[in-house]
């Protein structure tokens, strides 16, 4: 960390006044916290367990022709989700009967899109946010957001036809991933999501302010080492706008986000789709929570 300048109120350095010194010291401070975000979104990078979940996960996903084969030979090497699945399909929300107890005959009752949506959301609570040791409340915030953004995001990918469904809802799950290395600063960062949320105002604009860098760029930056499709990429760096040309992918999630935010936001067409299905979006979002064990 850099040093703190040592001025006392009646010094100030050659050429300047204490008021520019101190200007100069959050300067100093708002680079050095940036550098630390850097650092600790890079350290993910280097967990090599997560690496190959991730890369094989993601990689999988975001193929629109993946098998049931291809996706369960990705499943059965991790434990953690192999055992989350089998006690899905066990669940009151898939059980037929029997009890099922492999992990295949697990996927196969569970059926193959409900496998992605698990899948990703399990990758993306264990691996990646559960390294990281959140807090309840932060981790209960992160993931209630991100799985209304998904569940939103794949309802306007079908009703628009603009983009595959489960492909949007992947890449929405993963969009805020930014945000974790944010949540080591605490209670700082929690006043100032409720410093943007009481305001009205854009929390990536704060997040510039205090820390010198914003969770789409941080998380852009975290899916660049994580070999993250190109797409799914431009989804984290752009959700908030600022995007020269923006694809249809981007523009789902955005809008998605924007209106999990504040409903009654004005988002053209998108946003008259979103307040009609809402009751069947947030019934969906607590339906895979449920299955998750996570409502």
């Amino acid at each position: 960390m850099w040093a703190r300048p040592r001025l006392s109120q009646h010094e100030s350095p050659a050429g300047g006044s204490l008021v520019g010194a101190m200007e100069r010291y959050v300067q100093i401070e708002t680079l050095s916290t940036r550098e630390a975000l850097l650092a600790e979104a890079d350290k993910l990078r280097s967990i090599p367990a997560l690496k190959v979940i991730l890369d094989e996960t993601v990689r999988v996903l975001a193929d629109d022709n993946a098998s049931f084969h291809d996706l369960f030979n990705v499943v059965k090497y991790d434990q953690a989700i192999s055992s989350k699945i089998i006690s899905a399909a066990n669940s009151a929300y898939c059980a037929r009967g029997s009890q099922l107890v492999s992990l295949e005959r697990s996927m196969m009752a569970i059926g193959v899109d409900e496998i992605r949506r698990i899948v990703i959301c399990l990758v993306f609570v264990q691996e990646m946010v559960g390294r990281c040791k959140l807090r309840q409340g932060d981790l209960a915030s992160l993931w209630s957001h991100t799985l209304s953004v998904a569940c939103a995001a794949k309802m306007l990918a079908e009703k628009t036809m603009a983009e595959d469904s489960a492909k949007v809802f992947t890449a929405s799950i993963l969009h805020d991933i930014g945000k974790i290395p944010f949540f080591m600063y605490g209670d700082r960062y929690r006043e100032i999501r409720e410093e943007a949320h009481d305001a009205g105002r854009d929390l990536c604009s704060i997040e510039r302010e205090a820390f010198g860098i914003d969770h789409a760029e941080l998380g852009h930056f975290m899916s660049l080492k994580l070999n993250f499709p190109n797409g799914f990429s431009e989804v984290i760096r752009g959700h908030h706008g600022g995007l020269e040309t923006i694809e249809p992918i981007v523009d789902i999630v955005m809008k998605a986000d924007k209106f999990i935010e504040n409903p009654d936001v004005d988002i053209g067409p998108e946003g008259i789709i979103l307040r009609e299905e809402a009751d069947r979006i947030n019934a969906e979002t607590k339906r895979v929570a449920g299955l998750l064990g996570m409502g």
